[in-house]
């Protein structure tokens, strides 16, 4: 059924503790910001992934990936994209399941999972 199709979840984010340490003491962010990343405050805490996004995204039975934005620039390229962003790998071939001012728009984890459950079904 998703043989050769992964998700990727792409953070606003860089990965590192510093980037992580401010990411998570930025109270004043907000979307405007470039450093800001919804994704990251609708689905974690400061320890972790919230349990009920990383259930659901288990639940989607398509393999994921969750990467920050600098992995993913290095691993993919620059692209036309801007984060944070959730796509749909197949093979060498992208589609964007959520852009980010779809992410941005969510204001709850309930919102993000309505619009991933309903993206995921479009998925070829």
């Amino acid at each position: 059924m998703s043989y050769g199709k992964t998700l990727l979840f792409i953070y606003n984010a860089d990965s590192g503790i510093l980037p992580g340490l401010k990411e998570y003491s930025s109270k004043a962010g907000t979307v405007h910001e470039r450093n800001f990343c919804n994704l990251t405050a609708i689905t974690n805490t400061p320890i972790g992934m919230k349990k009920d996004w990383k259930r659901f995204v288990r639940d989607l039975n398509i393999p994921a990936r969750f990467l920050n934005r600098n992995e993913f620039i290095s691993e993919i390229g620059a692209g036309l994209i801007t984060f944070p962003a959730i796509l749909v790998q197949m093979g060498k071939d992208f589609l964007i399941v959520a852009s980010s001012e779809e992410i941005n728009r969510c204001a709850s984890l309930d919102d993000l999972i309505s619009l991933v459950r309903q993206r995921s079904l479009e998925i070829p």
